[in-house]
């Protein structure tokens, strides 16, 4: 653990390669968080193991990337959800798939005002302590990470200015105003159906990504060639294009139904996203049209949308 004291003891900590060579690691170094400095745990003799958190990457809930070698130019990145009592984080390699959240509790009747980034490997420095990676600037990450509380203070704030007198909706039945993000990049829209378990949950990059780096997994491995969806593990026959309205709301229902679990699909089907599925069977069984693009309803599929929020 004195790596970590290593890290931060370095004035030039930018984002930039430091030592003369790269090279490969045979596995991922721990990513762990602490509410102390390296300097501060040195010059107070902190035990790490009561100011730094690590999660496992042989954990169950962690993808199967997390084990292989990792080569020079991946890259890791990480997605921090703060919570009131707990850190979740999402890692993801590359264009590979994401992991699930794997949450971090904070320190009993501690306040978080800042967080560090916590890194151990023995492969990342050389004899003099220097790391051959490229390690972030420490003040950015304690910027960013006041702006990210100052905005959930700023929100409680607005909540709590809010009239008493309003629409009681619950959580699930919350208006969904967005188009549903791609749960591999969060960066896309997700416009795929995974069929036939027709489970929506990425975008086409991340789609053709995440199918060709399984195939050369499964031919390294000598498996099958198949590739499984990677929420229900159903084998994927085919995939569809897929789209939503720009309000993303149940068109079919003239209250506030936001269920969005009816594709029109079928042979030269327009893909359009256009509600609950029970209200679009039955226009289309009666003959009707797409309400988003007005196209003739050829068939209705049942989808189930994996979105950045789940």
């Amino acid at each position: 653990m004195s790596h970590i004291g290593q890290i931060y003891q370095y004035e030039p900590l930018r984002n930039q390669v430091m030592g003369q060579s790269n090279k490969d690691f045979e596995k991922l170094p721990l990513v762990g968080f602490s509410i102390c400095s390296g300097m501060e745990i040195i010059k107070q003799k902190l035990h790490p193991s009561n100011t730094v958190a690590f999660k496992s990457w042989n954990s169950p809930e962690m993808p199967l990337w997390a084990r292989n070698r990792v080569k020079t130019d991946d890259y890791l990145r990480m997605l921090l959800r703060f919570e009131k009592k707990r850190l979740g984080v999402c890692f993801r390699l590359n264009s590979f798939p994401p992991s699930c959240y794997v949450y971090f509790d904070y320190p009993p009747n501690h306040p978080v005002e800042e967080l560090y980034l916590a890194l151990i490997n023995s492969e990342m420095f050389n004899e003099q302590g220097i790391p051959f990676i490229a390690m972030p600037n420490p003040t950015e990450i304690f910027v960013w990470t006041a702006q990210k509380m100052q905005k959930a203070i700023n929100k409680e704030e607005r909540e709590a200015i809010k009239p008493l007198i309003q629409n009681t909706t619950s959580k699930s039945n919350k208006a969904r105003t967005t188009v549903p993000m791609c749960t591999f990049c969060w960066e896309r829209p997700i416009d795929t159906l995974l069929m036939p378990c027709n489970h929506a949950v990425c975008c086409k990059i991340c789609k053709d990504n995440y199918i060709s780096y399984e195939r050369k997994r499964n031919k390294a491995k000598n498996l099958s060639m198949d590739v499984v969806c990677p929420i229900c593990r159903e084998k994927i026959e085919g995939v569809a294009q897929i789209w939503f309205p720009k309000i993303c709301r149940c068109l079919l229902c003239k209250n506030d139904c936001n269920k969005l679990s009816a594709v029109a699909g079928g042979k030269n089907g327009c893909g359009c996203v256009i509600g609950c599925y029970e209200k679009a069977r039955k226009l289309c069984e009666d003959g009707g049209s797409c309400p988003h693009c007005q196209k003739e309803l050829i068939d209705v599929l049942q989808i189930f949308i994996q979105d950045d929020r789940d």
